[in-house]
Parts: structure tokens; C-alpha cells; sequence
């Protein structure tokens, strides 16, 4: 079995994992945060059928908690029996194009610290003079902000050494990203996997977390300018070419009718980028936007010869989580029973033995906080959408200034109701004196404290203690950090650079 998608991020929705703050992922390699040991993921599923399991990609949910080389984050202690690619992200950042998000802001920071270093230094040295602190306390209150002050200039300034790195399992072999011909890496992995897995005689889940469309944006030579639409339509073409790669393997090797493909992306165009951040049509907001359509509404390609007919087009909503109980169900493996699954198995609905929506609520979430309910009448001919929460956009647009967060939201005074089946751009809410209004926010309200009661509190993974850089936890590929952490990984020829 084979699950092919942009981003694993469905694993977002496990315990933990819901943002308690403008910090929505997990910044930093060398950071606590990451999946909790205590979830079972898709992966860890397939495993007790027999499976053999790959992720190759982008990760980003930790590696190590409580000390270095503990691994309990990473995706070998998830389920998955090889890993190549990015623990963390990638970042505009890494690349060597001028295109920066967050280093362009790191002056600023540097400049704040700075001024908040001095003026410590200054109000701590007039109490030195005027004797009511001794040099032993003023020393002790210099160091202190010296420390305090330096820490996010060194780890903002820091980004390409701490972070921009590939992993083969859990060793690092490759830093810094070399973004060029790094499609071409990950699907050699991918392939390679797969013949493993066909000369071993064992079924396989692969998962290929492509980095693409994600800025930095870098193609391999045999990519550039083969699009009308600049480096981000080059991408696409890349993209593209990777995925036929995995699928003419799944041919080669005659698994093409017992095997289940799908293909997503885990939101919308990020339209803060401009041309780099792709394009959402005619639905309103993007990425980070928390619930407007342009944020959370992507297509899905399913495929199943013999099983999922060819050609079927759905228009139900459905959600990543419903990937879980799909895949428990193709692998013939039975749901958890100590916990509540959000998802529901979706085959049926493939396969055309239902019409129904499979949920008749769908919660939309900007980190830990409900900004819109969606609601799916059995009857099928609506699709409602009730919002209470929207970014503060610039006047006259559909985009942030500096790039939209969850406690940035505006909580509108008033709801708004959309009809999202004949109004999918959310451009004309329904009068709230209209008799549905009244009627949609009842079954709503009833949903949202029904679902609510479900929740249990947890940890967050997100609070200031698990997301802060820790010098005990960074790694690095040849030496002790911060020495020798430069390498390339040999296994590639040099036109797997290019």
C-alpha cells in the first residue's frame, strides 16, 4: 500500500499537538516538542498487519525529548521502519536566492535585544554606583542579561546551522539542504524502498512527504523554465514528474491494481507569497488562515484499480483524519478502542456503495481555537458553514501584512452563515433574520458543546518549555555542535545535486 501526499499533517490532530499560541509548529530541531509517544499513528497500524513502513520527506513533528539521541519523536518510534528527509521544515531561509521570512526580521530582533541588554546594563550599573547593589550582584545581573538577550539573537540568526538538515533514519546526513535536486534524492528513496519491500515479499505503506511546493523553492536543472508560471509552476512540474516516478515503480513491479494511492495537500495556496505561494481560485484566505475555504479546502485523488472506480468525482466533504480508519480498514487491522477516532472510514463512499456524507459536522480549528463549524444536512443539496472567527486582513483583500496568525483572529460580533455549496468564495452571509439562520445556529451550538464535552485537557507540545531551542538536544552530522556540521551525503552522484 502506498500513500502519496504533500505534508504528513494529519498527525497535527493527535494529543498536544493543537497550538496554545502564535507558535503553531514545532520551530526547532533541537526542541521538545514533537508526537507523543502515547498516539498510534496509521503507520504503527499497518505494522500489525505485517506491514513494512517508509516516510520519506518532511517530518516535522520532533525527534528527541528528554535527551539527546533519544528519539522518542521520531518517525522510527511512530511506526515507520526507514526514514530519509527533514525532521523539521523548510525554510525560505535555507535557500541562497536573497528569499527570507525569518532572518528579514532578524535585525529587528537583534536591535530589541540589544536595547533591552543596555538598558538592563544601565539601570544595574546606576544602583552599583549609588551603592545599593555590590559587584558580585552586578556582575551576576549583567551575565544574566547577556544570556537572556543573546539566546534568540544567536538561535534567530542561527537558522541554516540549527535546523537545515537531512536525516537517513536517525543519523544526519546531509547539512546544510541542498535544495537543488532534492525531489530527485527523495524519490530515489522512495523507489528504492519499494524494491526492497517487492523482493522481501512484505505489503508496504510509503508515505511520500514531498517538500514541494513549500518555499524555498529550488528545481533540478531539467526543471527550469519548463513551466509558464515561473519557479512555482517549474515546481509543480517537478512535483509531478515525482509522483509518476512512484507510480511507474507501482507498474514495473506489477502492484498497480493492489495497491491504494492517494494524493493531497495539507491547505490551501499561501497567497502572503505572491506568485510563490500558489492560488487558491475563488476561495477566500490561504494558509495559516485558520478557517476560510482558501486555508482548508483541497483536493484529494484517490486510486485503486478494480477496487475505486476510475473517474468517480465526490463533492462530500471529507478530512484528513478520515485517512486513519481508511487505512486500518484496507490493512484489516481493528481501530483502537481506548480512545475516540475523529475520523471515519471512507472507503465505502470510494467505492460508491454510499452517497452520504461521512460526517455531519466538521470542526475547523486555527490552533486550539474553533473558528468555524461545518454542517452537512443528510439531505445533501447544502453544505452550511457557521464562522465566528476571521484573520485581520489588510483593507480590500484576502491577505495578511506580515502573514496571518490564530491571536491575531477577529471574533466577529455576529456570526457569519455561508451556504458553501452556491457560495464557495464565503462572499455573501446569510442575514442573520433569515428563519435558517436561527435554525443552522441551534444544531451548531448543540454540535460545538457535544464535541467540546468529547475533550480531554492534555499537554501542550507547544507551551514556551517544549518549543525553546536547547543546546543539549541540536545535533550535527560530523562533530560535536557547533563544529563540523557540514557534510553531503555520498551515497548520490553529483547530478542528484543539480
Amino acid at each position: 500500500m502506498i500513500i502519496i501526499h504533500k505534508h504528513v499533517t494529519q498527525f497535527h490532530y493527535f494529543k498536544g499537538m493543537a497550538p496554545i499560541s502564535n507558535i503553531r509548529v514545532n520551530f526547532w530541531l533541537a526542541a521538545r516538542a514533537g508526537l507523543p509517544a502515547s498516539e498510534i499513528t496509521f503507520a504503527e497500524l499497518t505494522k500489525q498487519a505485517g506491514y513494512t513502513n517508509a516516510l520519506i520527506g518532511k517530518w516535522h513533528m520532533g525527534i528527541s525529548r528528554d535527551s539527546f539521541g533519544d528519539h522518542l519523536h521520531h518517525p522510527l518510534n511512530q511506526g515507520f521502519d526507514h526514514f530519509y528527509g527533514l525532521i523539521g521544515t523548510n525554510f525560505d531561509d535555507f535557500a541562497d536566492d536573497g528569499h527570507k521570512i525569518v532572518l528579514k526580521q532578524t535585525p529587528y530582533f537583534n536591535y530589541q535585544w540589544l536595547s533591552t541588554w543596555m538598558i538592563i546594563a544601565m539601570c544595574a550599573y546606576c544602583l552599583y554606583r549609588t551603592k545599593h547593589i555590590n559587584g558580585i550582584l552586578f556582575s551576576i545581573v549583567v551575565i544574566m542579561a547577556t544570556i537572556v538577550c543573546g539566546y534568540p539573537c544567536f538561535v534567530f540568526n542561527n537558522l541554516l546551522l540549527l535546523n537545515s538538515m537531512i536525516h537517513r533514519n536517525f543519523k544526519v546526513v546531509e547539512q546544510p539542504i541542498r535544495h537543488v535536486g532534492l525531489s530527485k534524492r527523495l524519490v530515489h528513496e522512495g523507489l528504492q524502498f519499494m524494491k526492497n519491500a517487492t523482493v522481501s515479499g512484505k505489503p508496504f505503506l510509503l508515505v511520500m512527504s514531498f517538500v514541494h511546493v513549500h518555499t524555498a523553492i529550488k528545481v533540478s536543472r531539467e526543471f527550469e523554465g519548463s513551466s509558464s508560471h515561473g519557479v512555482y509552476g517549474d515546481a509543480v512540474q517537478e512535483l509531478d514528474w515525482s509522483v509518476g516516478q512512484i507510480l511507474d515503480q507501482l507498474d514495473v513491479t506489477g502492484q498497480r491494481n493492489n495497491t491504494l494511492v492517494y494524493f493531497v495537500s495539507d491547505h490551501g495556496g499561501h497567497v502572503e507569497l505572491g506568485s510563490l505561494g500558489g492560488y487558491n481560485g475563488v476561495f477566500k484566505g490561504g494558509k495559516t488562515h485558520g478557517a476560510p475555504e482558501g486555508a482548508i479546502r483541497v483536493p484529494g485523488l484517490f486510486r485503486w484499480p478494480g477496487i475505486v472506480p476510475a473517474g468517480r468525482v465526490l463533492d462530500q466533504p471529507v478530512s484528513m483524519m478520515d485517512l486513519f480508519p481508511t487505512i486500518a480498514r484496507v490493512a484489516g487491522v481493528p481501530l483502537p478502542a481506548d480512545r475516540l477516532i475523529d475520523g471515519v472510514d471512507i472507503l465505502p463512499l470510494l467505492q460508491g456503495h454510499t452517497e452520504a456524507a461521512p460526517h455531519e459536522f466538521m470542526f475547523h480549528y486555527c490552533g486550539n481555537k474553533l473558528h468555524a463549524t461545518r454542517y452537512i444536512p443528510n439531505t445533501g443539496k447544502h453544505v452550511w458553514k457557521w464562522v465566528t472567527h476571521l484573520p485581520r486582513y489588510k483593507p480590500g483583500s484576502h491577505a495578511c501584512r506580515f502573514g496571518c496568525t490564530c491571536g491575531d483572529a477577529v471574533e466577529l460580533p455576529m456570526p457569519h452563515l455561508y451556504d458553501v455549496t452556491t457560495d464557495p468564495a464565503e462572499s455573501a452571509p446569510v442575514p442573520p433574520d433569515k428563519p435558517i439562520y436561527e435554525h443552522i445556529r441551534r444544531l451548531v451550538s448543540a454540535a460545538v458543546n457535544e464535541h467540546r464535552d468529547s475533550l480531554a485537557p492534555v499537554e501542550s507540545q507547544f507551551s514556551a518549555r517544549n518549543v525553546l531551542w536547547r543546546y543539549s538536544l541540536q545535533d550535527c552530522c560530523q562533530g560535536v555542535f557547533p563544529f563540523n556540521c557540514s557534510c553531503l551525503d555520498t551515497v548520490f552522484p553529483e547530478s542528484f545535486y543539480a
